[in-house]
């Protein structure tokens, strides 16, 4: 574990601008931070995934990560991405409940952490943090509402996307050149997008001439993690 301290003088700017930290005095942050455990995650790196007990809540100091989020009925919602300066993990800290999302290194990151313990003495010691954290919370359940909607009306490419997603950060390989093993067949994957061969195939077809993946026999190579998650977030209104 790096020195709390000498973590937080380096990387102070970017967790200075975490939202949870708005308004919160340098003094302060200074202090919290000496609670926190700096650690690093090669990219591919599953971070937490869902279903774990775990109930840390991360800090991402430096580079960016993917989350995949889960339904109660084990299939996945949506993905998103979340850049440095970016917290994730709270849900847990606060409700003790297993993980709902799944988080991969999409590049080779330092995060810190607060055990929940930690997290949420902090926000009873800092109301402006329990703020801030109800604003985003917020926030982001709204950019969920709408995203989820998206979803339902989704064309097969979009579905595609998303389960390769969900297939190459279980496999840790949601990195550019990532190789899913064992890929599933073109009926396999039309069962669980619901819909069938023809479209799917259809679909592989379109985002091989895009160059966005590479299918191979019984692989599927990632070719361009950032142009898969923009095209499983649907066509553009």
């Amino acid at each position: 574990m790096a020195d709390s301290h000498s973590a937080w003088a380096q990387h102070q700017e970017t967790l200075g601008n975490c939202s949870l930290f708005s308004g919160i005095e340098e003094n302060e942050r200074a202090t919290i931070a000496k609670q926190m455990e700096f650690i690093t995650a090669p990219r591919g790196r599953l971070i937490m995934q869902h279903g774990d007990t775990t109930t840390e809540t991360y800090f991402l100091v430096s580079g960016k990560v993917i989350g995949q989020l889960v339904a109660d009925n084990g299939r996945e919602i949506l993905f998103t991405e979340i850049a440095a300066g970016g917290y994730f993990g709270e849900l847990a800290a606060l409700d003790g409940a297993a993980r709902s999302i799944t988080i991969s290194a999409n590049a080779e990151c330092v995060l810190a952490k607060l055990s929940a313990a930690q997290f949420r003495e902090t926000l009873m010691a800092h109301p402006q943090m329990a703020i801030n954290l109800a604003t985003d919370l917020g926030a982001r359940l709204r950019r969920m509402n709408d995203r989820v909607f998206g979803l339902v009306v989704h064309d097969v490419v979009t579905r595609v996307c998303v389960r390769l997603m969900q297939l190459a950060q279980a496999q840790e390989q949601l990195i550019d050149g990532g190789v899913i093993s064992d890929a599933p067949t073109r009926e396999g994957m039309a069962g669980f997008v619901g819909s069938n061969r023809e479209a799917v195939s259809r679909a592989f077809a379109r985002l091989n001439k895009a160059g966005i993946i590479e299918t191979k026999h019984k692989k599927v190579v990632i070719l361009d993690v950032d142009r898969l998650l923009e095209a499983s977030e649907g066509p553009a209104d």
